[in-house]
């Protein structure tokens, strides 16, 4: 029974961290992008290109040690040596690099299947709490807790609503294990090995 509790809390660990780095994903891909596509094509605009990558490597970081959760050890990434003599020659060299476009395409990938993902892992965790202390808080809803099929307004129909919690909890642990399992594959695809 451990095991499962503590693999269910690495899993929920893991989908919601992953919810809180999509939405730096996709904040970081758009503006990363943006800008340099917008002043890449300036002499100024290349060190803003270089540290648009080295801002997707960073936040690409963050889920290489966010995989450790499931697979118990980080990814690691595989990346060129970025140096070489001049500007414009560096950043010919870092473009050139497939990691560096693996980085992009994580972040944008897990900006949308993160998302997805974590939320409805968040959802899941407190939709189940929820039903299960539902005889705590449900008479603090003006005119019952409304389920869609009936409303839960006496303690009776709580307590007895409340044991909906333990098919859902099972629910809630075989999904996320999905979940965490297939996001992270994805994690390994793209951003290294382990």
């Amino acid at each position: 029974m451990l095991p499962t509790l503590d693999r269910t809390a690495r899993d929920a660990a893991y989908l919601t961290f992953t919810l809180l780095t999509s939405i730096a994903a996709l904040a970081v891909w758009i503006v990363a992008l943006t800008v340099s596509l917008t002043f890449g094509i300036l002499v100024i605009g290349l060190p803003i290109v270089l540290a648009s990558v080295y801002l997707m490597r960073w936040t690409a970081e963050l889920d290489r040690q966010n995989a450790a959760l499931v697979f118990g050890r980080p990814v690691r990434g595989h990346y060129r040596s970025h140096r070489a003599p001049g500007l414009f020659s560096r950043v010919f060299v870092t473009l050139r690099d497939p990691q560096v476009w693996r980085d992009l395409a994580w972040l944008i990938t897990h900006s949308v299947v993160g998302m997805a993902f974590g939320a409805l892992a968040v959802s899941l965790i407190v939709g189940t709490l929820g039903t299960a202390t539902l005889p705590l808080w449900y008479w603090a809803v003006p005119g019952g807790y409304e389920l869609g099929a009936y409303t839960v307004d006496t303690f009776t129909e709580a307590v007895l609503t409340m044991l909906l919690a333990v098919p859902f909890a099972f629910i809630t642990v075989w999904v996320m294990r999905g979940m965490a399992k297939f996001h992270a594959s994805l994690a390994v695809e793209l951003l290294g090995r382990y």
